[in-house]
């Protein structure tokens, strides 16, 4: 999924009182925003192959430290307990770990048996609904319209046009993703995938209270 995470941290924010969009974003994210990494570092491998899934030609040959099951776990405490130690808001905390996770579960769902249980296990798995591309668009488009609705109703939107156009944004990605050429090669997708921080920095950008706002 793409849109399907950014969905989960828009539901998720309906709040001030909440941690902010961005961070809600980052935690959605977070096994995306490591996986690019781990593989520009040579720890994990990708490769590019036309008709690995019907909506994807991505083949994530070895990811377990970023997408297991068992390290999606630890990075769900981690980022928890880390954002705790640093603001000692245990709801929020609570939340954002839950974020974490609720991105191997929506991978779950999409991806074919790719993704493995741990580091130390070759057991896969995945229900594979990117097999199945009608169902697939149909559920991650109706996921993101339902939290772009209601996060759109949010007193948080500081930047109603700058998230407008954010949404715009996300949707024209996701549609090339699918119905684009695959890309060159794997370095490619890593670095670009990096471009998710742009995003984050997005989001927080619309959150930002203006300078002739009053605090609150």
């Amino acid at each position: 999924m793409f849109i399907g995470h950014f969905a989960i941290g828009l539901l998720a924010k309906n709040k001030n009182t909440l941690p902010s969009l961005a961070m809600m974003f980052i935690a959605v994210q977070f096994l995306d925003l490591l996986w690019p990494i781990f593989v520009l570092l040579g720890i994990e491998t990708l490769s590019i192959d036309p008709g690995n899934t019907k909506l994807t030609p991505l083949n994530f040959e070895f990811y377990p430290y970023s997408h297991s099951l068992l390290t999606a776990i630890g990075w769900s405490m981690l980022f928890s307990l880390v954002y705790f130690l640093f603001t000692k808001n245990k709801k929020g905390s609570w939340l954002l770990g839950g974020l974490v996770f609720s991105h191997w579960i929506l991978d779950f769902i999409t991806h074919r048996p790719d993704l493995p249980l741990s580091p130390f296990t070759d057991l896969k798995v995945g229900l594979g609904l990117w097999n199945m591309p009608v169902g697939a668009i149909i559920l991650e488009v109706f996921l993101f319209g339902l939290g772009v609705y209601l996060y759109s109703k949010s007193s948080s939107i500081k930047r109603k046009t700058a998230f407008w156009i954010l949404i715009g944004f996300l949707l024209l990605i996701y549609f090339m993703n699918f119905f684009g050429p695959p890309p060159p090669d794997p370095m490619a997708v890593a670095w670009s995938a990096l471009l998710m921080w742009l995003i984050v920095l997005w989001a927080w950008w619309i959150e930002k209270k203006k300078v002739s706002e009053p605090n609150t």
